[in-house]
């Protein structure tokens, strides 16, 4: 049987972590782990994550950056399948087990995304959306492989970006991946997001994406190179 756990990083994120928790508590799949790494809040996060018992369970650790978080939050959890996302997101009621039984059903597939809607506010009937449900590849929309993330190895410190920069370090492997129509993800907007509110993770795609072109040319380099040894 296949288990799942969820690697949540946060970082001040009390007002909203409370809302996240429940949506992924709530889903129709059991979650063998919910592991929330605390990157050195200061507005009592951990406390309203250790508030939920088990299987959310609390690490804390000095502010290194989400890309540190993200991956430690990954690296402890318990399960074959992880599903990401941030601590302020909401998954639907169908986000697991729609992106799940793809796993199940097609082996080759290594991880699979889902459709993403806008919200600012809850109201009395959920989310008020604020645009349609679209396709999103983004990590905080993700459901992978414990194995495949370990192909491509944990998130990047010291880059806002640090979702970007792991998938196309995993398309630079040729990680198989899917996505299904259902949405998957609501993804809230507020003034302290760090990759919607702020400019500095735009600024970083020209570079991130020049350095995966640059380790493509290297690699395919390397594949010549070989080639000519063994001719």
């Amino acid at each position: 049987m296949t288990t799942v756990g969820a690697a949540i990083p946060v970082c001040n994120g009390a007002a909203y972590l409370g809302d996240t928790l429940r949506s992924v508590l709530g889903q129709s799949v059991s979650l063998a782990d919910v592991v929330i790494v605390d990157d050195g809040s200061s507005d009592g996060s951990a406390a309203v994550a250790s508030a939920f018992g088990p299987p959310v369970h609390v690490i804390r650790q000095p502010h290194l950056g989400v890309g540190p978080a993200r991956s430690r939050a990954v690296e402890t959890v318990r399960g074959d399948v992880i599903v990401l996302l941030d601590a302020d997101d909401l998954l639907t009621e169908v986000s697991i087990a729609s992106r799940l039984r793809v796993l199940e059903q097609r082996p080759e597939v290594d991880l699979v995304f889902g459709y993403v809607r806008t919200f600012a506010e809850i109201g009395p009937n959920g989310p008020i959306a604020l645009d349609e449900s679209r396709p999103a590849h983004l990590a905080a929309s993700m459901l992978v492989r414990r194995l495949a993330y370990e192909r491509v190895g944990g998130f990047r410190a010291g880059v806002r970006a640090e979702g970007l920069d792991w998938l196309l370090r995993a398309h630079e492997l040729d990680l198989i991946h899917a996505t299904v129509a259902e949405h998957v993800l609501w993804r809230r907007v507020h003034g302290a997001n760090s990759s919607l509110g702020e400019q500095r993770p735009l600024q970083e795609f020209p570079r991130l994406l020049k350095e995966s072109l640059d380790r493509r040319r290297a690699a395919r380099r390397g594949q010549t190179s070989r080639r000519g040894i063994a001719h």
